[in-house]
């Protein structure tokens, strides 16, 4: 027998199809493919509502048991993909409280994307943005758009004596719009010892818990990608037609300026640049998709001018499929 639940919270799902699984029985999970939202969870066999959604089958587990105890709203549910094992799975959304005094510091993890480089000679800082590291964790959902929107446009670093905090040095402004389309930015740093000797007596520090800093005396070393990555912006060519599916939905989390140019280049010869399309970057706001007109029926390939988004051919995709 199956009973129909009403719960109000639950803003995506008004209702839930609800009964008492046998042991081990499977469930089926509707998400949205670009958002990973979920948008609905029941025993019984579903197709897909809508072609930018997909079903996801799981084990009942304790976070399923929640979900029909009325005990969690899908609103606080999404889909997450874990890289290693290359499997999906579903998982809360958590929110965390931080002190005044909980500052984050820096650390020589290379995995990070955002580098300061310490020159003692010139009394230079320079912040590098690491496009491979970004790609990377936005792939495997360490860095996700909930966190980029959340990100402040400048982050205060500050940087003091390691054992005794109340030194401060100096303090580093980062615009972190102009480090993700720059790829830099360097800072005058007068206050820095004479002798890289004495770096390890140095520690740099900030308040943003979503942002992981690396910090070294030596210039970071650029990794060649080695691992496929989750695409921000899937194209699909039909004849002289090119359609665009954007897989973001603001262009300002990622720290887009005003516009976006497309490169068009022959897919058997990159050298050879087809033609160049330049938008306002808005119109990728809200998973949107764009139709471009174009002067060649060849096949093309598209770059951008922003080397931080990685732009995928659909028919290779193994994310986005349209």
């Amino acid at each position: 027998m199956i009973d129909r639940v009403d719960d109000n919270e639950f803003d995506i799902q008004k209702t839930i199809l609800k009964k008492k699984p046998a042991k081990n029985s499977k469930f089926f999970v509707e998400y949205d493919k670009l958002t990973n939202q979920v948008l609905r969870v029941t025993p019984e066999q579903i197709e897909s509502s809508n072609p930018r959604s997909d079903i996801l089958v799981v084990e009942e587990n304790d976070l399923i048991k929640e979900i029909f105890n009325n005990k969690i709203s899908l609103h606080k549910l999404k889909v997450s993909y874990d890289y290693e094992t290359s499997t999906r799975f579903i998982v809360k959304h958590y929110q965390k409280n931080r002190s005044e005094f909980d500052y984050v510091r820096t650390d020589n993890d290379p995995e990070n994307f955002i580098h300061l480089y310490c020159d003692f000679i010139t009394k230079k800082v320079v912040a590098n943005f690491i496009s491979h590291n970004f790609m990377r964790d936005f792939t495997k959902e360490k860095t996700t758009e909930l966190q980029l929107s959340n990100w402040p446009e400048r982050l205060e670093v500050y940087c003091t004596h390691k054992y005794d905090p109340s030194r401060l040095f100096g303090t580093l402004t980062l615009d972190l719009k102009k480090i993700f389309v720059d790829q830099e930015q360097t800072f005058y740093c007068p206050w820095l010892p004479d002798n890289s000797a004495y770096f390890d007596d140095l520690t740099f520090l900030h308040y943003n818990h979503d942002i992981k800093l690396t910090v070294d005396k030596e210039p970071i070393y650029i990794p060649v990608a080695s691992v496929p990555y989750k695409p921000i912006i899937v194209y699909k060519q039909s004849g002289d037609v090119l359609q665009l599916q954007s897989v973001i939905e603001e262009a300002r989390n990622f720290r887009l300026d005003n516009d976006i140019t497309f490169y068009l280049y022959d897919a058997n010869d990159p050298s050879v640049i087809l033609d160049t399309v330049s938008l306002n970057t808005e119109t990728l706001n809200n998973f949107s998709m764009i139709k471009l007109k174009l002067k060649t029926e060849k096949q093309v390939k598209v770059i951008s001018n922003y080397s931080h988004l990685h732009i995928e051919d659909a028919n290779v995709s193994t994310y986005y499929k349209f």
